[in-house]
């Protein structure tokens, strides 16, 4: 993105001229009151120096920027530098977005060429604006995020105005502290902070930024920016009724705005952009490669590197690797030592491709055969090389699941069958024996593609990012985790496709990792899995389609399976048809926070936490599932401000007799189901019998022995037999125990006392939504939010019912 800031005072109340408006410890104030092309100077003197000067404007009233798809606009102000200072801003963008990932404004302090501290704040589709924290570490290709990303405010919708505050103080550590918020609400705390103490921070005086970025998918903006201040120390650059103040930053934040209404869900609003269409800036002194398949070459642009792996071995750390546009059949291996970026050049199709063209077939009775085909991928089905678990993995009536062979006649996926007597139109046998590929549909005049490779990409260094292309139809055992897999700490993986492989498409382990806006589709088994990956964050992203083999729903399928990881983070993601199960975060699991998500259209559950500790559910979606959340042997799980429509079963609490087997972690993750609070969720019935169950299948527990509280849930049903269980309990021995009516349910547990049950008309719309009606019932039956529900979520705590993001 490069610098992409816009830095600007905050006006509420009378409009009076600039110099009546800058605080006192203002070092620069504009307030835009000219016209001209570029930006000139502010009225305090300071002129900017800009980057694509010609996006930018001012119209007597405001800063504009004009941006196409993936544009950048900079500027800055050289004349000013500082150590310790806030810079803030009030802007808008014309249009709402329905597609993409929108703008992006951000705010740059102790600028220098190739480094910086930024707070990036992002307006998305449906109206949400995210805040984050990075910097910069050498050139615009090198940006560390060192505060994650959260939604801060929601209906940012075509001219919608919005302060952005960023602070940064001191040297050991640097302190950052950003803010973001709708013009006419009250200012909030720092909503998103950090202190960076690492050998990268920066540590000296610099100049402040001005820039904006739009997504290479979205479509052309104007962003306007008004009164541009840059004041001393960390203080707010908010003034009041006209009269200039400098006020403390507060220590409490101040209810948010009741959510705008919930727009229809577009495709588009999460995942990868299309393969092809990915804009990354490339800087100085990046390496190039072609898709040639040899070891030639010297890294120029003019005469780029034959291989990706090639360049790989030729380059030093810290360098950016940009390839460009053609199918590279190889595997990638980023070894230890090396941080690299590996990227797509902008605006061109990058694919890595594990199918080879396959041509020579020979036609005998109705089959077609190629010979010499010595292809022998392993069939064994586990986590640990050389081990077969098939049985447990394979579901009989899909046998060939396991075997990791592709073959596509013009792209179209083929069945494996297990004889070359089962061969028939639309399938093929691998012919170990024989050497032989044999195919039941006529191969002639047609693209066949066959997988033979294994493996995509490997990386064992630390800090590498890997971004903007696609990687598909290699054949991945499971001993193999993964496709393409992030071995070490801080690996960056954003917008890629990665589709139609074996069996996992992304796996990672180590720390740190950021994933963010991937597609992950139609792989064999399981879109994204992660082992001992601590602090790993996976955001706004699609995972659909996945488990396309049908393996059986244990161990481990589905869109995602994450296990024995701590503070993971899954936000603003879509779960979509993975088979039996959506997300599954199991076996030792500490501090996993689930917002923003949707959990759709899986057989058994959207999303299951289990044998695990210490859990923020909130802000989701879990529609049209057989379970819509599952807690199974797991204890200090906050489940609030989620929908739930549609499901066979809403909630799920589990306990069995399994217990921790690690005696250091038996205090800290016991797998014993406790302390769960229920609060503020909109809970839609579907059609199953015990539509929220506990139980304890060791028949020992009883409900109210689980350490369950519910309340603040408004309820919904067809009709009082529709279905007939209000809800099913653990009842020790005898099972479990079933109640008819809310009311029932409430004097058997002494919970739910503000909830609500209403039946009849649906109290949500077809977006899940809802519905203007039920609404209503928010001020008698919302609690207020858990500060950390709150924090998670990005919102105030005043009460309200349901998700909160867009569906």
């Amino acid at each position: 993105m490069g610098v992409a800031a816009v830095a600007a005072m905050i006006v509420v109340g009378t409009v009076a001229p600039a110099a009546a408006l800058a605080p006192a410890t203002a070092l620069v104030h504009d307030d835009f009151s000219r016209t001209a092309s570029g930006w000139g100077a502010a009225p305090t003197g300071q002129k900017y120096t800009l980057a694509s000067a010609s996006r930018f404007a001012t119209d007597g009233t405001a800063g504009t920027v004009t941006l196409s798809p993936g544009a950048n606009a900079v500027a800055s102000l050289p004349s000013v530098s500082q150590l310790d200072g806030t810079i803030g801003g009030t802007f808008s963008v014309d249009r709402s977005y329905t597609s993409g990932n929108g703008a992006t404004i951000s705010l740059a302090q102790r600028m220098k060429p190739g480094y910086q501290y930024q707070a990036r704040a992002r307006v998305m589709t449906q109206g949400r604006l995210s805040l984050w924290i990075s910097r910069t570490d050498g050139s615009a290709a090198k940006e560390m995020t060192i505060a994650d990303p959260r939604t801060v405010a929601t209906g940012i919708t075509a001219g919608k105005a919005f302060h952005v505050e960023f602070a940064v103080s001191g040297t050991s550590p640097v302190k950052l502290q950003a803010r973001a918020w709708l013009v006419g609400t009250a200012t909030p705390a720092w909503q998103v902070s950090a202190n960076d103490g690492t050998a990268n921070r920066i540590a000296t005086a610099g100049t402040p930024g001005v820039g904006t970025y739009l997504s290479a998918s979205s479509v052309a903006t104007v962003v306007r920016a008004d009164n541009i201040a840059v004041v001393k120390g960390t203080t707010s650059t908010t003034v009041t009724g006209g009269v200039a103040v400098t006020l403390p930053a507060p220590t409490t934040p101040a209810p948010a705005p009741a959510p705008a209404p919930a727009p229809a869900p577009t495709a588009t609003s999460v995942g990868s952009v299309p393969v092809g269409q990915a804009a990354y800036a490339v800087p100085s002194g990046a390496i190039y490669v072609a898709a040639k398949g040899t070891k030639t070459g010297t890294g120029t642009k003019a005469d780029p590197y034959g291989s990706v792996q090639y360049a790989v071995d030729k380059s030093v750390s810290g360098k950016t690797i940009v390839l460009r546009g053609g199918t590279y059949h190889e595997y990638v291996y980023v070894p230890s030592g090396k941080a690299l970026t590996i990227q797509a050049h902008p605006n061109e199709a990058v694919w890595f491709d594990g199918a080879s063209l396959v041509s020579g077939f020979t036609k005998s009775g109705a089959t077609w055969s190629k010979t010499g085909w010595s292809y022998d991928f392993d069939s064994r089905v586990s986590y640990t090389r050389g081990e077969d678990l098939s049985r447990r993995f394979v579901d009989p009536s899909y046998p060939m699941a396991g075997h990791p062979d592709g073959v596509w006649i013009n792209g179209v996926a083929q069945k494996q069958v297990a004889s070359a007597a089962q061969v028939q139109a639309g399938t093929f046998y691998v012919d170990k024996a024989g050497d032989r590929l044999i195919l039941g549909t006529d191969p002639s005049g047609k693209k066949v593609e066959a997988s033979t490779l294994a493996k995509a990409i490997r990386v064992h260094g630390k800090d590498t990012t890997l971004r903007g292309f696609g990687v598909k139809r290699y054949a991945t055992t499971l001993a193999e985790l993964g496709t393409v897999s992030t071995e070490v700490d801080r690996a960056t993986v954003e917008n890629l496709v990665i589709t139609e492989n074996a069996t996992i498409g992304l796996f990672g382990w180590a720390q740190g990792h950021t994933y963010r806006n991937l597609t992950l589709t139609k792989n064999g088994l399981m879109g994204v899995g992660a082992n001992k990956a601590n602090n790993l964050t996976l955001r706004s992203s699609l995972i659909t389609g996945n488990n396309a083999e049908k393996f059986n729903w244990a161990p481990s399928s589905g869109g995602l399976k994450f296990s024995a990881s701590d503070g993971v983070k899954i936000v603003d993601n879509v779960f979509r048809s993975n088979g039996p199960m959506g997300a599954w975060f199991d076996v030792s699991m500490y501090d996993i926070t689930i917002t923003g998500n949707t959990f759709e259209g899986h057989s058994r559950t959207g999303l299951l936490v289990e044998l695990s500790q210490k859990a923020i559910i909130a802000d989701n979606y879990s529609v049209k599932n057989g379970r819509g959340i599952a807690i199974f042997n797991t204890g200090d799980v906050d489940v609030w401000n989620n929908t739930l429509a549609a499901n066979d079963r809403a909630l799920e609490f589990m306990q069995d007799e399994r217990r921790q087997e690690v005696s250091t972690l038996a205090a800290k993750i016991p797998w014993v189901v406790s302390d769960i609070s229920v609060s503020n969720n909109v809970i839609a019935y579907g059609s199953g019998s015990c539509p929220i169950l506990s139980q304890d299948l060791s028949l020992k527990k009883y409900g109210n022995e689980f350490g369950i509280r519910m309340d603040g849930n408004l309820y919904w049903r067809t009709s009082a037999t529709a279905p007939a269980n209000f809800s099913c309990w653990a009842n020790g021995s005898a099972g479990t125990r079933s109640f008819k009516t809310l009311e029932d349910f409430r004097a058997h547990t002494g919970g739910d006392k503000a909830s609500k049950l209403l039946q009849g008309t649906s109290i949500v719309a077809s977006n899940f939504a809802l519905t203007p009606e039920a609404k209503t019932s928010t001020t008698t039956v919302a609690r207020t939010l858990l500060s950390p529900v709150a924090a998670a979520i990005g919102v105030g705590t005043s009460p309200r019912l349901g998700a909160i993001s867009s569906y």
